[in-house]
């Protein structure tokens, strides 16, 4: 579902359903989803706070975030 807003231009969306899952229900795929969300709507701060609460980065999630920042840096350029 996350995804699916993200999909939709509705990031702010997403968010909202990202913090509404109990933490114990998040794992990387609703991470990424929900920065994937943040990069394409541009909500640069709501992706910084989401990164820095995941305890446990893998890879993907980190690649999401630099994209995610990349994503923004063009936008704004």
């Amino acid at each position: 579902m996350i995804n699916a807003f993200a999909l939709n231009g509705m990031g702010t969306q997403a968010v909202e359903l990202y913090r509404k899952m109990p933490n114990n229900l998040r794992d990387h795929i609703s991470h990424i989803c929900v920065l994937n969300a943040c990069s394409h709507a541009g909500l640069l701060h709501e992706a910084r706070t989401i990164f820095n609460e995941i305890s446990l980065k893998t890879e993907s999630i980190i690649t999401t975030l630099i994209q995610c920042f990349v994503c923004l840096f063009k936008y704004y350029i």
